[in-house]
């Protein structure tokens, strides 16, 4: 069920969306901006705005998750006046067949907005986290709803740990993990974040259907830290180690096995192995 907007009592300021909105230079994405205290996911959220007609570029905003979601299941740790948790609802005019770049594209969106909002070099793990110094600092989630060969809309899920104090985080998890906070020792401001981060987004979006699926991939290569690199691949049934070689023109990653055969991975998860050990999570 899709949650009612925040009430005042909730103590958060109702000045969000205005602030976010006059700060935000876009045509699309965030024109239509639906802002919660707290959700379960703003994907789920977002899927089900998607699905009554929510228009195309709506974004959904959250201050806090209680059940966010990544890819392969796993949830995405959400405490309040912390991070940024966003999704976008997209109805390209494109073929389902390029959902995959898109992903790749939204990916380089977001490390360009880090590096220009902050200074701060990010690089990308494929096929959607996004790294500084080897630790997750933001996470992508893309789903679909396909109609026949068209795709009926999509939802870009964003989360970037800004504020996040790592000390509240498990002990399990401080070595895997980053905040920009973390990174700048002190606060930033997330909703410059976002509106930096919605404007980047668009310029992407507005070129991709027309753009060459070489100059994404390219853009996408230059700021990977998989490609040239031993990884292991798992799926439910198999684990394969070998070297990651390039990108398919659909974003899906070339493995060269160790007996000299290529893979191509769309889906699967991806554990850098360094020295023969993984690097996790």
């Amino acid at each position: 069920m899709i949650p009612g907007p925040p009430s005042a009592a909730a103590g958060k300021e109702p000045s969000i969306p205005e602030r976010i909105r006059a700060g935000l230079r876009t045509t699309r994405l965030g024109q239509s901006l639906h802002f919660y205290d707290r959700v379960a996911s703003t994907n789920t959220t977002a899927l089900e705005l998607a699905e009554t007609g929510a228009p195309d570029g709506t974004v959904i905003l959250a201050d806090s998750q209680t059940h966010g979601r990544g890819r392969m299941g796993r949830s995405w740790i959400s405490p309040p006046d912390s991070n940024l948790h966003v999704s976008i609802i997209l109805r390209p005019d494109t073929n389902p067949a390029r959902i995959g770049l898109w992903s790749l594209a939204a990916a380089v969106a977001v490390a360009r907005t880090i590096e220009l909002t902050t200074g701060i070099s990010a690089r990308l793990k494929w096929p959607n986290d996004i790294l500084v110094r080897d630790r997750k600092i933001s996470g992508l989630l893309l789903e679909s709803a396909i109609q026949g060969n068209r795709i009926k809309f999509l939802v870009l899920g964003i989360g970037v740990n800004v504020n996040l104090d790592l000390n509240t985080l498990p002990e399990s998890l401080r070595p895997s993990v980053s905040s920009l906070r973390e990174e700048l020792g002190r606060k930033i401001d997330r909703w410059d974040l976002l509106c930096r981060l919605l404007e980047t987004l668009e310029n992407a979006y507005r070129l991709f259907p027309a753009e060459a699926p070489e100059n994404i991939l390219s853009a996408y290569a230059k700021l990977s830290e998989t490609l040239g690199r031993v990884v292991t691949v798992r799926n439910p049934t198999q684990v394969w180690t070998g070297r990651a070689i390039g990108l398919t023109p659909e974003g899906g990653l070339i493995l060269q096995k160790e007996d000299l055969g290529n893979v191509i991975v769309r889906s699967d998860e991806v554990v850098h192995v360094s020295g023969g050990h993984a690097v996790g999570d």
